[in-house]
């Protein structure tokens, strides 16, 4: 039998002491985060952990991915770089596993499979900004490329 339902339930439990415990922390987290207002930064935050449980719900890493692609273009509106997109990233899920080792109403067992979990998903997240920033590398490369060639060639 899967755990991943539990696992849902669990996390969505605890989300909303996770959200207080990001909303403490939201300075340290991401200075920009620091400088909203609390209805803007709760639900900055709530669409990250949103997403976060809808990932550990289904495993379905291409809406997972979607969503990062989609925050990463917000943030880079905002003028954050992907470097400090993926530090908030992965102290949120930091953070919710920490959460999730100490909560009191779970059993040790539930604790340590959603730990370990929201730690996986932190992996994932991590290594799926990792690739998105790597392929827009290797776009923005083949266009310099490109225009080199073409630049080449008129000058001929």
């Amino acid at each position: 039998m899967s755990t991943v339902p539990t696992l849902a339930r669990s996390y969505e439990a605890l989300r909303p002491q996770v959200l207080e415990r990001l909303l403490e922390l939201r300075t340290t987290l991401d200075p920009s985060l620091g400088r909203l207002d609390d209805i803007t930064a709760r639900a900055q935050i709530g669409a990250v952990l949103d997403h976060l449980g809808n990932f550990i719900a289904t495993g379905d890493l291409g809406l997972h991915r979607g969503f990062l692609q989609t925050f990463l273009a917000m943030r880079a509106a905002e003028a954050q770089s992907p470097a400090s997109v993926l530090a908030m990233l992965v102290a949120i899920g930091d953070t919710a596993a920490q959460v999730a080792q100490d909560a009191a109403e779970a059993s040790d067992g539930e604790r340590t499979e959603l730990t370990l979990r929201l730690t996986r998903v932190t992996a994932s997240t991590a290594r799926a900004i990792n690739d998105l920033i790597a392929e827009e590398l290797a776009r923005r490369s083949g266009q310099r490329a490109e225009l080199v060639r073409r630049a080449r060639e008129a000058s001929r």
